[in-house]
C-alpha cells in the first residue's frame, strides 16, 4: 500500500476502504439527494462560471429542506434539460467535466467520507456501486480466490468465442479507442487482475488509449478484460457475442459479490492508471 492510500481516511470506516477519483462523473450524475451549497460558497462557483451571482443563483442554486436538519438550504440545481429527479448535476459538462472543479462545494469536496458512507451499511454500499474510485480494502486470500475464479470464467469465455468462430484481423484498431469511437469498460475487479499480471506498461499511445497497447499490439492478451475477449470487428458473430459477453458479465458481478469485492464498472484505461499502470513515474515520490 502506498504512503498516499495509508493515510487514506476511508481505512477509519466501518468497512475500510481507499479512495482515488477517477474522475467518472459517476457521484454527479447518478442517486438520489442534495449537493449542499454554503452561502459563502456561491460567489465563488459564480466566479468559476463568470456569471454574475445573481445570474448563477437563479440558473444553478435552489432552496430545499434538508430531511436531516429540518431547516432549508441551499443546493445544486439538476440539470434543466432531463426530467425531474434525474440526478445529474446541472454543473456537469459532458460525461465527467465539472465546470467549476476548483471551487466546487465542501460537500463535492469531502465525498466519499460522508458519515453516510463511513458507518457502512447501505450509505456504503450505495456509493461504492456509483463511484469506481472506492476500493474496499480485502484480504489477499480473498482476492487470490476471486482471481482463480475470474481466469476460469475467463477460459470458458476464451472457448466460447473459439466456437463462435470470429475472425480477428489483428488491426489493433479495437484498441485504438479514439478511432474506433468507443470505450472500453471493465469491473475493478478486472482491473486488479491486470495490474497483478501485467504492472508495467509504458504511458499511453494517446489519450484515453490502453497503456498496454503497444506497437500495434496487445502486450497483456492473457489478463485483458471481457469486453476485450468479446469484441470484434467480425460483424458475423456479433449479436452471440453481445448476448455472451451480459451473460459473463453477471457472472463477473458474482464473483465479486461472493468474494466482497468492489462492485464498480468504470473505463478500463482509468481503472489501470489508478492502479499505477501506465504511469511515467510515482508521483508520490518527492523530486
Amino acid at each position: 500500500m502506498s504512503a498516499r492510500a495509508a493515510d487514506d481516511p476511508g481505512l477509519r470506516a466501518a468497512v475500510p476502504f481507499t479512495f482515488q477519483c477517477q474522475r467518472s462523473g459517476h457521484c454527479c450524475t447518478h442517486g438520489e439527494g442534495y449537493v449542499w451549497v454554503e452561502p459563502g460558497e456561491v460567489a465563488a462557483l459564480a466566479a468559476a462560471k463568470v456569471m454574475d451571482e445573481t445570474a448563477f443563483r437563479a440558473r444553478h442554486v435552489r432552496t430545499v429542506l434538508d430531511p436531516r436538519r429540518g431547516e432549508l438550504r441551499l443546493a445544486l440545481t439538476e440539470s434543466a434539460e432531463l426530467p425531474p429527479g434525474n440526478g445529474r448535476c446541472s454543473l456537469l459538462e459532458g460525461t465527467n467535466h465539472c465546470g467549476v472543479y476548483d471551487a466546487r462545494p465542501a460537500h463535492c469536496r469531502s465525498f466519499p467520507y460522508w458519515d453516510s458512507v463511513m458507518s457502512g451499511g447501505e450509505g456504503f454500499e450505495r456509493a461504492r456501486a456509483v463511484c469506481p474510485g472506492i476500493r474496499p480494502v480485502t484480504e489477499e486470500e480473498q482476492r487470490a480466490r476471486a482471481f482463480r475464479a475470474l481466469e476460469a470464467l475467463y477460459r470458458e469465455v476464451d472457448a466460447l468465442v473459439e466456437r463462435s468462430r470470429a475472425v480477428c484481423l489483428v488491426r489493433g484498431l479495437c484498441c485504438r479507442f479514439e478511432e474506433a469511437g468507443h470505450l472500453l469498460y471493465a469491473t475493478a475487479l478486472e482491473a486488479d487482475y491486470a495490474a497483478s499480471v501485467r504492472p508495467d506498461a509504458p504511458p499511453p499511445a494517446a489519450h484515453g488509449r490502453c497503456p498496454y497497447h503497444v506497437g500495434g499490439r496487445c502486450t497483456a492478451r492473457e489478463a485483458r478484460p471481457l469486453g476485450c475477449r468479446t469484441y470484434f470487428c467480425d460483424a458475423g458473430p456479433e449479436e452471440t457475442l453481445q448476448e455472451a459477453h451480459e451473460f459473463f458479465l453477471r457472472r463477473i458481478r458474482a464473483i465479486e459479490r461472493e468474494f466482497g469485492l468492489p462492485a464498480s464498472y468504470a473505463p478500463f484505461p482509468a481503472q489501470l492508471a489508478v492502479r499505477g499502470v501506465g504511469q511515467v513515474a510515482d508521483r508520490e515520490v518527492a523530486p
